[in-house]
């Protein structure tokens, strides 16, 4: 009796363990180790001259919560030292603007975290739902973005080039939370013989896209989870993540990529969905 005590004990000791230690990696550890994810996509509809072209996809910073200087510095020192070609910024500069709004110097600060971001390309970004809870919040947002040497895509598209005439086309669409997005709009001008990437804050909104005719699209927003049990997903979705809420999946002739993100919000945990930066490399298909 008192052998199989001390087992039942000894069991309840090591799962205690497993328990603390999970949460502390998730709280201490986790949030602050970025993955550098690294993929690529073939497709003859790629130029050749955008062949090897690398796309560094960052999103959901929320700064001025938890995400403080020092750790988005380092997070950011670590996509440079991959040397994308684009960087794409999908949305969420601060965190739970509509109770608190960022003052100058945390717009400052991130400011010039942001100018830091190399891409000989070009940066490109759309808005999330925190970028607009306000149309004065969206003013901040927008300055910012553009101080930064961010071209912002509201419901439209612009062509990528690499100092040539052939082109890949990127289409930016707002937010489906806060924002008001125009399919009708973005995709005006939309050649399905083209090599075409869609970004916006909410995956979601693939549901609405011509899949038919885009072939990869970056999406953020939900973290991942932000706590995602393995075999089970995360634990808590939300709207505009319902549907999509994280990893990789085939929609139609669409890839959706759906990114973990950088900060956190609400808790300062992750667990199975580490802080994520996408970096696809474009390969230009010539069989």
């Amino acid at each position: 009796m008192i052998r199989k005590i001390r087992r039942f004990l000894t069991v309840l000791l090591v799962v205690a363990l497993f328990a603390v230690s999970f949460f502390l990696y998730g709280v201490y550890i986790s949030v602050e180790r970025i993955n550098l994810n690294y993929e690529s996509i073939a497709s003859a509809k790629i130029p050749q001259d955008l062949n090897q072209v690398n796309i560094a996809f960052i999103t959901d910073l929320h700064y001025n919560g938890f995400m403080n200087q020092e750790r988005l510095t380092s997070m950011f020192e670590k996509i440079n030292s991959t040397d994308p070609d684009v960087i794409i910024f999908g949305g969420d500069l601060f965190d739970d603007t509509a109770n608190q709004m960022p003052d100058e110097s945390k717009q400052a600060e991130l400011l010039n975290l942001l100018k830091s971001l190399e891409a000989p390309l070009g940066k490109f970004a759309v808005l999330g739902e925190q970028d607009e809870t306000s149309e004065s919040m969206k003013e901040i947002a927008k300055s910012i973005l553009y101080q930064a040497d961010f071209e912002l895509l509201e419901n439209r598209s612009i062509r990528i080039r690499n100092e040539s005439n052939s082109s890949i086309t990127l289409f930016g669409i707002d937010s489906m939370v806060n924002g008001v997005p125009n399919i009708e709009q973005a995709f005006a001008d939309i050649n399905a013989n083209e090599f075409n990437i869609v970004v916006t804050h909410c995956p979601d909104l693939i549901s609405e896209i011509p899949t038919t005719a885009v072939d990869l699209m970056f999406a953020g927003h939900s973290h991942g989870g932000q706590i995602r049990i393995p075999f089970f997903g995360p634990i808590a979705t939300v709207e505009g993540a319902k549907n999509y809420s994280y990893g990789t999946q085939q929609v139609g002739n669409t890839l959706l990529h759906i990114s973990n993100g950088l900060g956190t919000t609400g808790y300062d945990m992750r667990l199975f969905a580490p802080p994520e930066v996408l970096i696809y490399r474009l390969i230009a298909d010539q069989a």
